[in-house]
């Protein structure tokens, strides 16, 4: 399978709000236009590839300038003639941390993040899931971040901090330890930790500013 198209964009960014749409798990659902928007603001620059090449029809998202300019920086590195699938999504992928965002921007580093995950051979024995993971978020200020909603990256885990900065999530004995992302997003702020579930207390979460996010239908192209 080769990749049509060299050039992403979203040419009419919509003017919803993301935090008024209904929650769904990785998409919020847009009432104006009756659509679901794909949160791709998690998501690797092969993800996202993979998600619009693959998909059926017209695709509405959500994502950072700065992984708008990543994706369209990382169609330029192989010719579009030549494009072998699976061997692209491997650039893309390899390809993330030598990109330059602009730097009016902070860097949120999620899209880079996610790919990494706690990995299981077939015959190690998984870590016993603690019933609770607790920790504390740290604000810009380098303060306690109070009234914070935090969450497990694609699960229905979430909870605020309190006035300490202080988060506490009580885990399912049947929790996938897969699911180690914690995240914290919103348009003021951002945060992402990997979380070891061989222990109960996690590291400290530092907030960032919030980068410009953008919404709307994607749309794929081929520059002449």
């Amino acid at each position: 399978m080769k990749v049509p198209f060299n050039e992403i964009t979203i040419a009419e960014p919509c003017t919803q709000n993301w935090e008024e749409m209904q929650k769904g798990s990785g998409f919020n659902f847009c009432a104006a236009c009756s659509k679901n928007v794909i949160d791709f603001s998690g998501y690797t620059n092969a993800q996202i590839i993979q998600t619009l090449a693959s998909a059926s029809s017209s695709v509405c998202g959500r994502l950072s300038r700065a992984q708008l300019n990543q994706l369209n920086y990382h169609l330029t590195l192989v010719p579009a003639t030549n494009r072998n699938w699976m061997k692209y999504l491997g650039v893309l992928a390899i390809g993330v941390s030598i990109f330059v965002q602009d730097a009016k921007a902070e860097s949120f580093k999620t899209p880079v993040e996610t790919s990494k995950t706690i990995q299981y051979k077939s015959d190690d024995k998984k870590p016993a899931i603690p019933k609770k993971i607790y920790g504390y978020v740290i604000g810009i200020d380098n303060k306690p971040a109070a009234g914070v909603k935090i969450s497990i990256f694609d699960t229905q885990y979430s909870v605020l901090t309190d006035k300490n900065g202080r988060y506490e999530i009580i885990l399912d004995h049947k929790f996938d330890t897969t699911k180690n992302q914690l995240m914290i997003e919103n348009a003021k702020y951002s945060g992402f930790l990997l979380l070891n579930f061989s222990k109960a207390k996690q590291n400290d979460l530092k907030l960032k500013k919030a980068e410009s996010m953008i919404m709307g239908k994607i749309i794929m192209t081929t520059k002449k």
